[in-house]
C-alpha cells in the first residue's frame, strides 16, 4: 500500500510514470508521444512531461506530491504552473496536472489568467483512487483511466475551466477595506462550503441557507450549532444585518465542498488574498512538506501527549504547520490552539483547522482559534500548552523598529528584566521567540522554523540570539537543510529549531540533510532520527547525517558562530584553525593595518547620472563633446581580475569643465521630468551639482583591492590599478603600495581563500553574502614575510588570472604560487584539499 510518508522520488514517480505510458498506450498514441521524467526547463527540472516524439515539444506538465494537502496548496500549484511558463516555445499545449495519484487537479496556463485557480479545468478535484484500500498496482490503473481522459482534450486544446474559486476570489478581493461586508459574506459562503464537506462524509447537522433567507444572524446562530466560532460569533456591529449573493455562487462552493472537505483549496485562495503584498510583513504560509519535518521533530522531542495537553501556534497564519501535526501526532480538536494577528485570517484558520475534524468538530469539541496581538497575551493563555509550533514572521531589524518595542515592553514586565534581543538592529523573528519563552512554562517544547543566518553570523544580534537560544529556549535540536524547493517569497536560509524552555540539554542533537525538503522520506526520517547519535557526523538515513555536539562547546563557540551544523562547515572551519589560524605567518584581516571600507558611490541617489554610461542618452551625446570618464565598479560580475576601465564609467566633476557638467545635470533633469527614473524628492540643478561634487571626492586609489559581498559562482576579487569609483556592492582594502595590494588580491582569488570566505559567509538562498565582520575574520599572509620571488611570479599572473569557478574549482597558477611559498613541501597535499573542501562547501551553499 502507498503511504504519504513515502518518498515522492521512489515510491510516488514511477507509479505516476507507469500510468502516464500505460494511458498513452490505452490511446494509440505511442508512437507519438512518451512519458519523459525529469526533464529541465531553464533551471527548474519537471517532474514529468508527456513530449511529442517528433517535435519534442510538450503536450503537458505533471508535477507529483505526497497529500492531498500539497495538491491543493497554493504554493505547489503555482509550481506546477511555472514550468509551463518556462516552456516557451517548447509547449505544444499548456496544460499541466498537479497530483498525488490519490488526487489531481487538471490547468491550462493562460497568460490572462495569472493565478492557478484561475487555470483549473473542471471538474476541479479528481478524487482518483484511495490508498487506505487501493494497492499499487490499482491506484496505477484508476491514474492511467484518469490520465487517458484528459489527454485526447489536450491534443485537440479542448477544455472547460472551473470558475468557483475565480468567482470567490472575485467576490471577496473588493471586500479586504470592509470589515463587516468581509465576514458576512464569509459567513454565507463558507457555511454553504461547510455544508457540501458535511454532506460529503454523511453528516446532515446542518440546514439548506436557503432556509434562512438572507439573515446573516440566523445563519451564523444555525452554524453555531456546530461551532467553527471564528467564523459565526455574531454581533451586529461585526457583521452586516443581511447579504445578497448569487444561487449558483452557492451551488458551486457547496460542491466545492464536496470535493475538498478539508477546506484545503478555498483557505489557500483566501490566504493569498489577505496576504498579498504583505510578505514584506512576515506573512508567508509555512510549506506544508516543512510542517510535516517539523512536527515529526517535534513529537520526537516531547513524546505522547495527554489528552488535556494543548498544541499552539502563536502566528497560525494560513494554519499549514498546525495541520500539519494533526495526523502525526494524532491531535483532537480540543487539543489544539492556533492565533494569528491578523483579523482577516479567524474565518480561515477556523474552517481549516475545524474542517480537519469534519466528523467530529461540534460546539463542545472545537479547537480554540484566537486573534490577539501576541504582546497583548499572558502566560495564562498558555497554562495547558505542552507543544509550540511556529514559523515567526521574518522582518529585518531596521524594518522594524517600532513594532519591536511592545515586544521589549512585554518582555520587561513579564521578567523584569531588559530582553535578551534587545540589541542594535534585531530581526522581528528573535524577540518574537524570546517573548515566547517568557510567556509558556519552564518545560514547554518549542517547535520554530528560524532563520539558519542567526546561528552562524558574528554580528551582535546574532551572538544574543544564540545565547538566548542556549538559555531562555533550552536548545535541543538544530536541524539543517537545502533552501531550495520552499519559500519562494522568503530571501532567508532556514532551519528547524527545537527546545525545551528555560531547561537546556547537556547536548545538543545537529542533524543535517542533504536531500532536500521535499524529497525526505517522512517516515523514515521519523524513525531515523531516534538513533543514538555520536560527537562526529555520521549518516543515519539516506541524505541525512546527524551527531551531538555539548552544549559547553556550543557556548564556547557562541561569539565565533556555530560552524559545526553540517560535516562540510565543520571540515572547513578545522582546515582554517589548523592552517591558518595557528600558524605566524598569517594574520586577519581586521588586524591589518589597511582597514576595510565599504564602496560609497551612488548611495545618495542618481545613480543613473554618476554612473554615467548607465545613462545611454546622456551618455552618447556628451561623450563626442570631450566628457573625461573615471573607472567604476558597480557588481561582481566583471570577469577581469585587473579592473582597469571597470564595469562602469563614472562622472567625475574634477576632471571635466564646470560647464560641461552643469550641461549633463540640466539635461539629466529634464530627462528624469520627462518619465525617466523616478525620484523620491525632485532635486534642483545645485543640489545635483553638490551631490556630483561630493561624489568625486569617494573614489578609492590606485592599488585598493574590491571585495564582492555577494557571489554565488566565482571567487572573484578586483585589483584597482587606478583611481576607482566603488559602488556599496563591494567593499574596498586601499592599500599604500602596490606590493602589499598585489598580494592581498592574489592572495583572495586562491582556493584557500576561498575555502575561509565559505565557511565565513551567510547563505541567501544559495548567494554568498559577506559583510565586514566576516571580512575581518578572514586570513591573509603577513606581507612582510613573502618572497620577492613570489611577488614577482604573481605580479606576471594578474593579467591573465582567471577566477576560480567555486562549484568545480582547479589548480590554477595563483594557487601554486601561493601553496608553495606557504607549504613548502606540503603544497600538493594542501592544495588537493583546499580544492575538496571548496567544492563540497559551494555547492552546500548553492544546490541549484
Amino acid at each position: 500500500m502507498i503511504h504519504y510518508s513515502d518518498s515522492e522520488v521512489s515510491v510516488f514517480h514511477p507509479i505516476c510514470e507507469n500510468a502516464l505510458n500505460k494511458a498513452i498506450r490505452s490511446l494509440g498514441l505511442a508512437s507519438t508521444y512518451r512519458a519523459v521524467h525529469h526533464r529541465h526547463t531553464g533551471s527548474l527540472e519537471m517532474d514529468y512531461v508527456i513530449e511529442n516524439v517528433t517535435t519534442g515539444k510538450y503536450l503537458c506538465v505533471i508535477e507529483v506530491k505526497r497529500t492531498p494537502a500539497d495538491v491543493n496548496s497554493t504554493r505547489y500549484q503555482m509550481q506546477a504552473m511555472s514550468y509551463v511558463q518556462s516552456n516557451t516555445g517548447m509547449n505544444e499545449r499548456t496544460f499541466y496536472f498537479l497530483t498525488n495519484l490519490e488526487y489531481s487537479y487538471a490547468f491550462r496556463y493562460d497568460a490572462s489568467r495569472p493565478r492557478p485557480f484561475q487555470q483549473m479545468l473542471l471538474p476541479g478535484l479528481n478524487h482518483i483512487a484511495n490508498f487506505s484500500v487501493d494497492d499499487e498496482n490499482v491506484v496505477t490503473n484508476k491514474l492511467a483511466a484518469y490520465f487517458a481522459s484528459y489527454l485526447n482534450d489536450f491534443i485537440s486544446d479542448t477544455y472547460t475551466y472551473m470558475l468557483t474559486l475565480e468567482t470567490f476570489a472575485a467576490n471577496m478581493e473588493p471586500l479586504k477595506a470592509m470589515p463587516r461586508e468581509w465576514k458576512s459574506h464569509l459567513a454565507i459562503y463558507f457555511y454553504e462550503f461547510i455544508r457540501g464537506s458535511f454532506n460529503y462524509i454523511h453528516r446532515t447537522d446542518l440546514r439548506d441557507v436557503r432556509l434562512f433567507g438572507h439573515d446573516v444572524s440566523k445563519i451564523c446562530a444555525e452554524a453555531s450549532r456546530v461551532n467553527f466560532k471564528g467564523i459565526y460569533d455574531y454581533s451586529v456591529t461585526s457583521f452586516t444585518p443581511t447579504v445578497s449573493v448569487t444561487n449558483i455562487d452557492l451551488v458551486n462552493l457547496y460542491e466545492l465542498g464536496q470535493q475538498n472537505v478539508t477546506g484545503d483549496s478555498i483557505a489557500n485562495v483566501l490566504h493569498s488574498i489577505v496576504s498579498s503584498g504583505h510578505e514584506h510583513d512576515g506573512e508567508v504560509a509555512t510549506d506544508l512538506e516543512l510542517g510535516r519535518i517539523v512536527a515529526a521533530l517535534a513529537k520526537d522531542e516531547i513524546g505522547t501527549l495527554a489528552p488535556s495537553d494543548i498544541v499552539c501556534d502563536p502566528a497560525a497564519g494560513s494554519g499549514n504547520l498546525i495541520s500539519a501535526a494533526i495526523d502525526l501526532m494524532n491531535l483532537q480538536p480540543t487539543q489544539i490552539l492556533a492565533n494569528d494577528i491578523n483579523t482577516k485570517l479567524i474565518e480561515l484558520l477556523t474552517l481549516r483547522i475545524g474542517l480537519n475534524f469534519a466528523n467530529i468538530i461540534s460546539k463542545t469539541n472545537s479547537p480554540t482559534v484566537s486573534c490577539e496581538d501576541i504582546c497583548n497575551l499572558s502566560p495564562s493563555f498558555f497554562s495547558r500548552v505542552k507543544l509550540i509550533l511556529m514559523n515567526p514572521p521574518y522582518v529585518a531589524g531596521i524594518n522594524c523598529v517600532s513594532r519591536k518595542q511592545p515586544f521589549y515592553q512585554k518582555i520587561l514586565s513579564l521578567t523584569g528584566a531588559a530582553p535578551k534581543t534587545e540589541i542594535g538592529q534585531m530581526p522581528l523573528e528573535s524577540v518574537f521567540l524570546e517573548l515566547i519563552t517568557e510567556l509558556v512554562a519552564p518545560g514547554t517544547v518549542v517547535a520554530c522554523v528560524f532563520p539558519s543566518t542567526q546561528l552562524s553570523a558574528k554580528g551582535k544580534e546574532a551572538i544574543a540570539t544564540r545565547e538566548m537560544l542556549l538559555d531562555s529556549f533550552g536548545l535541543r535540536t538544530i536541524f539543517m537543510y537545502p533552501d531550495n524547493d520552499i519559500f519562494d517569497a522568503v530571501a532567508k536560509s532556514t532551519c528547524v529549531l527545537i527546545g525545551r524552555v528555560k531547561q537546556p540539554a547537556n547536548d545538543v542533537r545537529i542533524i543535517s540533510s542533504y536531500t532536500s525538503i521535499p524529497d525526505i522520506d517522512e517516515g523514515m526520517f521519523s524513525h531515523a532520527i531516534k538513533q543514538s547519535l555520536f560527537n562526529g557526523f555520521t549518516s543515519i538515513m539516506p541524505g541525512v547525517d546527524a551527531k551531538k555536539i555539548s552544549i559547553s562547546d556550543m557556548r564556547t563557540s557562541v561569539l565565533d558562530g556555530w560552524k559545526m551544523l553540517n560535516r562540510e562547515l565543520e571540515e572547513g572551519q578545522n582546515f582554517i584553525n589548523t592552517n591558518f589560524a595557528s600558524s605566524t605567518r598569517f594574520s586577519l584581516v581586521g588586524n591589518l593595518t589597511t582597514k576595510l571600507k565599504r564602496g560609497p558611490a551612488g548611495n545618495k541617489g542618481g545613480s543613473d547620472l554618476l554612473f554615467i554610461n548607465k545613462n545611454k542618452p546622456l551618455y552618447d551625446k556628451y561623450l563626442p563633446l570631450g566628457l573625461s570618464v573615471a573607472p567604476g565598479m558597480c557588481n561582481s560580475k566583471y570577469d577581469s581580475f585587473v579592473v582597469g576601465m571597470g564595469d562602469t564609467q563614472c562622472l567625475d566633476e574634477r576632471i571635466n569643465s564646470p560647464t560641461l557638467v552643469n550641461s549633463i545635470i540640466a539635461d539629466y533633469i529634464s530627462l528624469v521630468s520627462t518619465g525617466g527614473k523616478q525620484q523620491k524628492k525632485v532635486k534642483s540643478a545645485l543640489e545635483w551639482l553638490d551631490i556630483v561634487k561630493a561624489e568625486s571626492l569617494k573614489s578609492f586609489p590606485a592599488h585598493s583591492v574590491l571585495i564582492p559581498r555577494g557571489t554565488r559562482k566565482d571567487g572573484s576579487i578586483y585589483y584597482a590599478d587606478t583611481i576607482t569609483f566603488v559602488s556599496t556592492n563591494f567593499f574596498v582594502l586601499p592599500f599604500a603600495n602596490q606590493r602589499d595590494a598585489i598580494l592581498s588580491a592574489t592572495w583572495m582569488s586562491t582556493v584557500f581563500y576561498q575555502v575561509m570566505v565559505e565557511v565565513n559567509c551567510k547563505n541567501q538562498e544559495g548567494m554568498r553574502k559577506m559583510e565586514k565582520t566576516e571580512i575581518n575574520n578572514t586570513y591573509v599572509p603577513v606581507f612582510s614575510t613573502v618572497s620577492a620571488s613570489t611577488y614577482t611570479d604573481l605580479l606576471a599572473e594578474i593579467g591573465t588570472l582567471e577566477f576560480v569557478d567555486l562549484h568545480h574549482p582547479i589548480v590554477r597558477d595563483v594557487d601554486r604560487i601561493w601553496a608553495n611559498e606557504l607549504f613548502g613541501a606540503n603544497a600538493n597535499t594542501m592544495l588537493d584539499e583546499a580544492v575538496r573542501i571548496l567544492t563540497y562547501l559551494a555547492d552546500v551553499r548553492d544546490q541549484r
